[in-house]
């Protein structure tokens, strides 16, 4: 299946070239190069070849990166439609902030009926499907960075995740994570090892 999808990147060659041009042009791209390097470690099976044909891959067979790729675009409408219409978003997942708002190195894993409307986002986060960060009234939260939100969470209102915290799978957070804590159940608590919390 892996020949498969490299060979129909290759194919896709005419396709893949305007994106390129746009990647490495647009006025996000070196958040572009972090999302890009993110998801290459993420599927390990880009290893090894150069960034275009890595670029190439990952819009044509992961459609989560497209919707990262166009919320990095938002602020050239031209760029953006060209994207648009050569690689269609994940209709399902929804980044309903500005790009200047959102760290390098963002990772979707799956997707899948996913809305994400923080105050911030750090670098190097990753969001599992049919997770909620949004909005409770007037506030959202701020997660910084290398926070891991793991697939059914909810995180909503003015909470503050810190780095390297993880949200466990169907984990309600209302209340501040703080950094390098795993918080699980509803609603969200950390989970506590012998004396100490983790």
């Amino acid at each position: 299946m892996k020949k498969v999808r490299w060979l129909w990147t290759y194919i896709c060659f005419l396709r893949v070239l305007p994106a390129w041009l746009i990647f490495i042009t647009n006025r996000f791209r070196k958040k572009c190069k972090k999302d890009l390097c993110a998801w290459c470690n993420h599927y390990g099976s880009v290893d090894g070849k150069c960034h275009f044909w890595q670029l190439g891959y990952l819009l044509i067979n992961e459609k989560e990166t497209r919707n990262i790729f166009l919320n990095r675009l938002h602020r050239n409408p031209i760029m953006f439609v060209v994207v648009r219409i050569l690689f269609p978003p994940l209709e399902s997942l929804y980044i309903n902030m500005p790009p200047e708002r959102i760290g390098g190195g963002l990772v979707f894993q799956h997707g899948s009926s996913t809305i994400v409307a923080a105050t911030s986002i750090g670098e190097n986060c990753k969001i599992f499907q049919q997770v909620t960060v949004g909005f409770n009234g007037d506030k959202s939260p701020v997660i910084e960075d290398n926070v891991t939100i793991s697939a059914g969470a909810i995180v909503i209102g003015g909470v503050h995740i810190g780095s390297h915290a993880v949200v466990g799978a169907g984990a309600v957070v209302t209340n501040d994570v703080s950094p390098g804590v795993t918080v699980v159940g509803v609603p969200a608590r950390p989970i506590v090892y012998g004396d100490r919390e983790k």
